[in-house]
């Protein structure tokens, strides 16, 4: 009878005890899958922010535009934005504006202010009525300089610079910095004016076209202008 009396409290304890352990591992249970639960929502938070961010990046491209840019038709093809018709413009140190159109340009969202151009012609006001208009197969575009590169690509020389004041040249490549007035290029070059033509190695304008430099073999013909020479008077007879 003795035995039976000394287990009895302990029983007693134990249940108890045994409820408070299930109690307490239900408790662990429901925090760790609560903890779980967690973890899976901050990975699919995470990812869908990364997804909308890709998302926008490449859904909403056009937002990295440069500023004074416009566009036709657009197609994207991975991080590279086909455009049609673009037409870039901006201001120049002296207030005067320049426009740049192309048949067709490509930019990518990685570098937003450089377009690659196709079919150029380009025009900048010089004057109040005179003008100069660049054209050319293909070139790159840099509106965070104000900077554009025009090449001939497989047609050699077909960069054309014309001027309503009359002249017209011809080159291989050239460089204009809209911001500052200056076109130059180390290709030869070859000028034809109203009353005369000339060619060089090398060209440089400045001045927003009043300064024109030709260096390097330089051969220039010039025609005189016959409205300008008096008629001879007639011989007098004996």
């Amino acid at each position: 009878m003795s035995q039976v009396g000394a287990t009895q409290p302990v029983a007693r304890y134990e249940r108890p005890l045994r409820a408070g352990r299930s109690r307490a591992f239900q408790d662990a249970s429901r925090h760790s899958q609560r903890v779980r639960r967690l973890k899976r929502f901050i990975v699919f938070a995470s990812g869908a922010a990364v997804i909308g961010l890709v998302g926008v990046t490449l859904l909403d491209p056009f937002r990295k535009l440069p500023e004074g840019v416009s566009v036709g038709q657009t197609k994207l093809e991975g991080t590279r934005i086909t455009m049609e018709l673009p037409k870039l413009s901006g201001f120049r140190k002296d207030g005067r504006a320049y426009e740049v159109r192309a048949a067709s340009g490509v930019q990518d969202i990685k570098t937003p202010k450089v377009i690659e151009l196709k079919e150029i012609d380009a025009r900048v006001s010089i004057a109040a009525t005179d003008s100069v208009n660049a054209s050319a197969p293909i070139g790159i575009f840099d509106s965070g300089r104000d900077f554009l590169q025009l090449r001939s690509g497989d047609r050699a020389g077909a960069v054309r610079i014309v001027s309503t004041t009359g002249y017209e040249i011809k080159l291989t490549n050239a460089d204009v910095d809209f911001r500052e007035g200056i076109v130059h290029s180390n290709e030869p070059v070859a000028v034809r004016m109203p009353n005369g033509s000339l060619s060089a190695d090398r060209f440089s304008m400045a001045d927003n076209g009043h300064v024109v430099t030709f260096e390097g073999n330089v051969t220039s013909e010039i025609w005189q202008d016959k409205s300008d020479i008096a008629p001879l008077a007639p011989e007098a007879k004996p």
